[in-house]
């Protein structure tokens, strides 16, 4: 729980800067126009607990000395929306999606409020609001490309170029092909294949 002890008397501006804190924490971009407090008679505030406010949500709850106070916000936030169709394992960039404002909703998860450096994880149909989930890490391999395979054993390292088998992110495994011969390595994030 958190409290803020508030020794002297203080009106409902007290309360709604306490309740912007939470929303601008996870949105920096949140425009709030307005914050209706329902419930509160201008009494003597001696403490807020702002810890059940859900900023996934336009309204909630907060506890002024031990009563709760129910209040709901009206603002923008600018977020991610698709502006075409953005297929599966496309990188989001500017010129598939763009930033816009919408009004705050409630959202079932957290959207995204920049251009991340990710690609669509499923496919993203046009004017959609991009959320964490719809994304993945961009591959830094793709299939047939020839890549650096680094083998550390003791003391000595040994470096050979292989076939990429398949398409490949930082932290996967996959088949590569030296010769005739097929092996597994796990890709770093610089690329290479690590035996």
């Amino acid at each position: 729980m958190i409290f803020v002890f508030l020794p002297i008397f203080l009106f409902a501006g007290i309360i709604e800067n306490n309740i912007s804190k939470v929303y601008k924490e996870i949105y920096p971009n949140i425009k709030i126009e307005n914050i209706i407090i329902k419930n509160y008679h201008n009494q003597k505030i001696k403490t807020i607990d702002i810890s059940n406010i859900n900023p996934k949500k336009t309204s909630g709850t907060i506890k002024i000395n031990n009563s709760y106070i129910f209040y709901k916000l009206n603002a923008k936030i600018k977020v991610l929306k698709s502006i075409k169709i953005i297929n599966k394992n496309e990188s989001i960039n500017h010129s598939n999606s763009k930033l816009k404002w919408i009004k705050f909703k409630n959202f079932y998860t957290y959207p995204i409020t920049y251009y991340p450096n990710k690609a669509a994880k499923i496919y993203i149909p046009k004017n959609r609001i991009i959320y964490e989930y719809m994304l993945q890490n961009k591959n830094i391999i793709k299939t047939g490309e020839m890549i650096n395979i680094i083998s550390k054993s003791g003391g000595i390292e040994i470096s050979f170029k292989a076939k990429a088998l398949q398409n490949a992110k930082a932290g996967d495994t996959i088949k590569v092909k030296k010769d005739k011969q097929i092996f597994f390595v796990t890709i770093d994030k610089n690329g290479n294949g690590r035996l």
